[in-house]
């Protein structure tokens, strides 16, 4: 397999000891600025149900169980190993009762109507195989007056890395915001961005 597409692949789904030991550090280290903006978005309170969707190695959990003291976080992700490591993180919450990681597709899984005050996903958009189909579940699953907070990498700045387009869809803020409009959440988003480092980072914000 061409390195392009290895390294893709391995962006969507980790896997063995490459997944475990490089994509764990790619993740926890490319993914920082990107997670500590969509967490300053959700304005997380001490009572919220959430669910992040590909919580990686599940830093961004660990850190959002420091705010949520008598509510509840769960994570999904495809890839079994970065649920081992999310789970191993994440051990003494896990014990208290406050967070739940699973492995899993999201459109697979069973939620029910209305079950989450806040979703949050962070690049993992690209490997969607039916966004519509995302979005309409996360709508549903969603409490009225819920909020998504979808963050992904500038369109142009992920085009210039070596990145197969067979494993990733590159989207920029106006396709990301027609996509969120037609599977239910109207005209109430916001796309806030910002540059880190010469990095250009956006955040969609929708609420039910």
């Amino acid at each position: 397999m061409p390195l392009k597409a290895f390294f893709s692949n391995q962006a969507r789904k980790p896997s063995g000891l490459f997944g475990r030991l490089v994509m764990s550090r790619v993740f926890d280290l490319g993914n920082a600025n990107l997670n500590a903006f969509m967490k300053g978005l959700l304005n997380l309170e001490a009572n919220d149900h959430v669910l992040e969707i590909g919580p990686g190695t599940g830093k961004l959990i660990s850190e959002m169980a420091k705010v949520i003291d008598n509510g509840f976080i769960e994570g999904i992700d495809l890839s079994d190993t970065m649920v081992t490591m999310a789970q191993r993180k994440n051990r003494k919450h896990i014990s208290a009762g406050k967070v739940k990681i699973r492995q899993g597709d999201f459109r697979n899984a069973a939620y029910n109507d209305s079950s989450f005050d806040k979703i949050c996903s962070a690049n993992t958009i690209y490997f969607w195989a039916t966004p519509d189909q995302f979005i309409k579940k996360i709508f549903r699953i969603l409490k009225p007056g819920g909020k998504l907070v979808l963050a992904f990498e500038d369109k142009k700045q992920l085009e210039k890395q070596s990145l197969s387009k067979d494993v990733f869809r590159f989207y920029d803020q106006t396709e990301i915001e027609d996509l969120l409009q037609r599977n239910g959440f109207g005209e109430g988003i916001e796309m806030l961005s910002r540059e880190v480092k010469q990095n250009l980072y956006h955040c969609a914000v929708a609420v039910r």
